[in-house]
């Protein structure tokens, strides 16, 4: 393939949207000194949507499914040895508790956010890691929400 027949496109506003919202994103957690950042930041990633409608979507249903998650997860590692049969249930009982409230955007989030939390917890301070990676990801939605309304927003026509 010669050079003339690549094609070469333009960086979209969404591209840029996201990498603004992961600087943003990382720079508040040095701020703040949140200890593990990765998921504030991933959090930024994923709520990035072309308009400020289906950010707004992607925002409530991860945090759905965060919280939901890091609940769940939380009461698994307090009350049940972590080991595979005890993840598979909880994987099983996050996806049902989605089903039942019909939060079905959010069962891949619920189950990710569920296996983070309790495959992370290691020190015994669980309530302290859930609430953390619960607020990292809530800085993360939170600033790629605010970046998608106030740098060239795009509404759903």
């Amino acid at each position: 393939m010669s050079l003339s027949k690549i094609a070469i496109n333009k960086i979209g506003m969404r591209n840029i949207k996201t990498g603004i919202a992961v600087m943003i994103t990382l720079l508040i957690c040095e701020l703040f000194k949140v200890t593990n950042p990765f998921f504030a930041a991933i959090a930024a990633i994923f709520a990035m949507e072309s308009s400020i409608e289906a950010t707004f979507v992607v925002v409530r249903d991860r945090m759905y499914g965060t919280v939901l998650g890091a609940l769940v997860a939380l009461g698994y590692v307090t009350f049940f040895p972590v080991n595979p049969i005890t993840i598979g249930l909880g994987i099983i009982v996050v996806i049902y508790i989605c089903n039942l409230f019909k939060w079905h955007g959010t069962i891949k989030i619920t189950t990710i956010v569920f296996l983070a939390i309790a495959l992370g917890v290691h020190d015994g301070d669980n309530v302290s890691y859930a609430f953390f990676r619960t607020i990292d990801t809530f800085i993360g939605l939170s600033i790629s929400a605010l970046v998608n309304v106030l740098i060239y927003p795009i509404r759903k026509s």
